[in-house]
């Protein structure tokens, strides 16, 4: 037989393309971080350490699901780490996390208050509980751009940061400014925001008053884009109600090393899942779960045996164990990603038409402005570069987000994670060093030197694709009912039988059990004429329930 994917895969490899993606562990040993020089080695002895350390339960072994030696004797150093009540191991990714720590959370059709904008994970669980579920979507933010016209001017860029993050660069000035050119104006992106402790209390309030009371709330944070919600202020709320918090905190495993930043399990959460392949140097699929209030705990351990395989892999295991004790061994490792991370901000300030998201530090001085361009927080490392909407290239052609991530993967080399109509998100980790930063920002601004603003092409249609929706019946029931496949236009009015969604993040447009209305018909279009990867939709046709 021959090894198609293996085959593939040193093809790829030997294309030198840069990952601005997860896994955390950027393809590089951990070893790379403190600078060994036997990384190629490594490389090639990679299939003979895995197959070396590839175990399962038997004699003198230890299983990950009833731990008594020496996984028990990890599983105990990582819940001092992280100061948690219970940390679980999982091989089978956030998605059996949120997963479990939904049935640990709520019986067969209660109710369950979500952020719009949580993983596709959740709803599958929805789904499977027959939930009824009820949505809490956040606002949009927007950021600041130069009020003037014209495209940049972009100086000479020197090479390099230290390796201490100290930003070495020197760079000429982007443009030379008149005041004119100084002054900035506030627009609406597409990146959602945080959820205030005020509006979910508020929606809450609404759901206790129709004798609907949740029995759990679940939100993301950090989200895809790097924002984050002020969980302590939302779990002093939600334990008012009597009601369980579960955050998925995926995008942000790094945060417990982190200096500035505190995780949703300190601040009073019931459970979070942490995706450790995101963000740190751990293998794909990695994950932990952590449990803060005991009286769930037997219900974790229930479900978690459900939900992951009987075969846990131990290759998983030691790569998460070897990745928290990095990050609990060498914080001095994340302090100095935290000046890299900062020095590069402060280079990509001087961008015009392609800009680095950073919402707490707009320059706006109107206060209702200025409210609309923040967050609670923001993980710094989710590096998300955003395409002001009239932005065109040099023949004319609007320019998108998705023609930012092509000429970044075919021009330099650099893979973007993931690509949207108006910007596209870098993933970075502590492993990428000072050069890797002064390659990505090289690139992004000679692209950004090569576009121009015309503010009568911004046609700029503010589609609010992810609120709004009414639901027929809960999702779990359209689940099992017949469907159809319909032309996407002539879908209006008709109830979804399928979830709708661009992959990655995997955000549902629509939900089964969903009324399809013209603002989802006008968003599945849009995200489709971009370019993007939308689940759902087969040859211009999504599936609607038979006869309703």
């Amino acid at each position: 037989m021959k090894e198609y994917i293996n085959e593939a895969l040193e093809k790829y490899i030997e294309k030198g393309t840069y990952p601005w993606h997860m896994p955390g562990h950027k393809r590089q040993p951990i070893e790379a971080v403190q600078n060994v020089d036997n990384i190629s080695k490594s490389r090639e002895n990679f299939w003979n350490g895995v197959y070396a350390h590839d175990f399962t339960e038997a004699k003198d072994l230890d299983d990950m699901h009833e731990p008594e030696m020496f996984i028990a004797d990890s599983i105990a150093e990582m819940k001092k780490v992280y100061g948690t009540f219970a940390t679980y191991m999982l091989v089978n990714g956030s998605t059996s996390g949120l997963m479990t720590a939904i049935h640990a959370t709520c019986h067969r059709g209660d109710v369950i208050l979500a952020a719009r904008n949580c993983h596709k994970a959740v709803y599958n669980a929805i789904c499977m509980l027959e939930l009824e579920p009820e949505y809490i979507v956040p606002d949009y933010v927007s950021m600041s751009w130069p009020d003037g016209v014209g495209q940049n001017e972009v100086g000479a860029i020197s090479n390099g940061m230290s390796d201490d993050g100290e930003d070495d660069c020197e760079i000429s000035e982007m443009m030379a400014p008149g005041d004119e050119d100084d002054r900035e104006m506030s627009e609406r992106t597409d990146i959602l925001g945080d959820i205030s402790p005020d509006k979910l209390e508020l929606a809450l309030k609404e759901l206790v008053a129709d004798d609907r009371k949740p029995s759990a709330v679940i939100i993301t944070s950090p989200t895809y884009e790097g924002v984050i919600s002020d969980i302590r202020g939302i779990a002093e709320v939600v334990h008012r109600y009597g009601i369980y918090l579960i955050v998925d905190e995926a995008q942000g495993a790094h945060l417990n090393f982190m200096e500035g930043h505190e995780t949703a399990m300190k601040q009073g959460a019931d459970i979070v899942i942490e995706s450790l392949h995101k963000t740190m140097p751990a293998l794909t699929q990695t994950s932990l779960l952590h449990v803060m209030n005991p009286e769930l705990d037997e219900r974790v351990r229930r479900y978690l045996q459900i939900f992951q395989t009987s075969s846990p892999s131990y290759i998983f295991m030691q790569s998460m164990e070897k990745a928290v004790a990095f990050g609990a061994n060498n914080r001095d490792e994340f302090a100095r990603y935290g000046r890299r991370l900062e020095a590069f901000a402060g280079k990509c300030d001087g961008l015009r038409n392609i800009r680095l998201f950073r919402p707490d530090a707009s320059s706006v001085k109107n206060d209702e402005i200025c409210n609309a361009c923040k967050v609670f927080d923001r993980d710094e490392g989710r590096l998300v570069f955003v395409v002001r909407s009239g932005t065109v290239d040099e023949s004319g052609q609007k320019f998108t987000g998705v023609m930012l991530a092509e000429i970044l993967a075919d021009r330099y080399g650099l893979i973007v994670e993931m690509a949207s109509v108006s910007y596209v998100i870098c993933i970075s980790s502590v492993v990428d060093s000072a050069d890797s930063y002064d390659i990505l920002f090289n690139a992004v601004a000679e692209i950004d030197g090569n576009l121009g603003y015309e503010p009568d092409k911004t046609d700029r249609q503010e589609l609010d694709i992810i609120s709004g929706r009414r639901s027929a019946m809960p999702p779990g029931t359209a689940w099992d009912r017949p469907v159809e496949s319909v032309p996407i236009e002539g879908a209006a009015g008709k109830v979804s039988g399928a979830f709708v969604y661009a992959y990655p993040p995997g955000i549902p447009v629509l939900a089964p059990g969903e009324v399809v209305d013209r603002q989802a018909v006008n968003g599945i279009k849009s995200m489709i004429d971009s370019g993007l990867n939308v689940a759902g939709v087969n040859d211009g046709y999504i599936k609607v329930l038979c006869g309703e």
